[in-house]
């Protein structure tokens, strides 16, 4: 079995709140990941993507979730 990423599992996933309770859903929940938020232009960090974008984009985080990075990652004791 694969584990699935999600990016509500993901470190840089912020959910949008506002939007979830007043029932626009998970459609404007963002990811801050600076490697996709930032400008490539003039290097600044932006305000985070939408999540479904970037999953959707091949060249960003894709179907495999290419950046993700767990909110607890497990640790070895």
């Amino acid at each position: 079995m694969t584990d699935l990423k999600l990016c509500k599992d993901c470190k840089w996933y912020k959910k949008s709140w506002f939007d979830h309770l007043t029932g626009a859903g998970d459609r404007f929940d963002t990811c801050h990941n600076p490697v996709l938020s930032e400008n490539l232009v003039t290097g600044q960090i932006q305000g985070g993507r939408f999540c479904d974008m970037m999953r959707r984009c091949y060249s960003r985080c894709g179907e495999e979730g290419k950046y993700f990075e767990p909110k607890n990652p497990h640790k070895d004791t």
